[in-house]
């Protein structure tokens, strides 16, 4: 009997110790047990096992619109935004269009309206960008467009829609992605 609780009070003490080591604290003793018997393992935070910060995943011009444009004026209309997702739209199209990127476009009346979306003036043009609800409300959506950002949203998506005189240019879909590792240690946990 002796030995038996001095080697119990060991083990709970090394795996505590072991868990401390790797960044996991448990309140008691059954916790530190009942962890060995866990089937779900639920990971709720930004960044635990995506990048953290959000990236263009999806460019879906509509009818008639080029891509290259569809990104050259979202990005110019986000340059004026310190939203993370606006800072996602200029980094891709830095990154990957780098001769849009260097053109310059000089929005004025410029306009953030929290929670919606964007608005300013470029020349004589006026360019809009925003949430499906918001951009509903200033320009007609296609019925096709309406059903691909919906889609977009399902997938976890956040569908941005970006819209030059009241007609819509197409959607910019934002998301935090995935690391690279993550599936790696998914299978891992699985495993075990």
């Amino acid at each position: 009997p002796c030995a038996w609780g001095l080697a119990t009070r060991v083990a709970i003490m090394v795996g505590n110790g072991l868990g401390a080591k790797n960044g996991i604290l448990f309140k008691t003793a059954v916790s530190l047990e009942e962890t060995g018997k866990a089937q779900i393992v639920v990971l709720d935070k930004t960044g635990t096992i995506t990048e953290g910060t959000p990236k263009v995943t999806d460019l879906v011009p509509a009818l008639g619109v080029e891509e290259s444009r569809l990104a050259a004026l979202a990005c110019a209309l986000e340059q004026k935004s310190e939203h993370p997702l606006a800072k996602a739209v200029t980094g891709y199209v830095k990154d990957n269009k780098r001769d849009i990127f260097n053109k310059k476009y000089n929005i004025t009346e410029f306009r953030a309206l929290a929670g919606n979306g964007l608005s300013g003036i470029n020349g004589e043009d006026k360019i809009t960008g925003g949430s499906l609800k918001f951009m509903s409300n200033t320009v007609n959506v296609p019925k096709e467009m309406d059903k691909k950002a919906q889609e977009l949203a399902e997938q976890g998506k956040t569908p941005l829609l970006f819209a030059k005189n009241d007609k819509l240019l197409g959607i910019i879909a934002v998301a935090d992605v995935i690391k690279e590792e993550s599936g790696q240690a998914v299978k891992e946990l699985h495993d075990m």
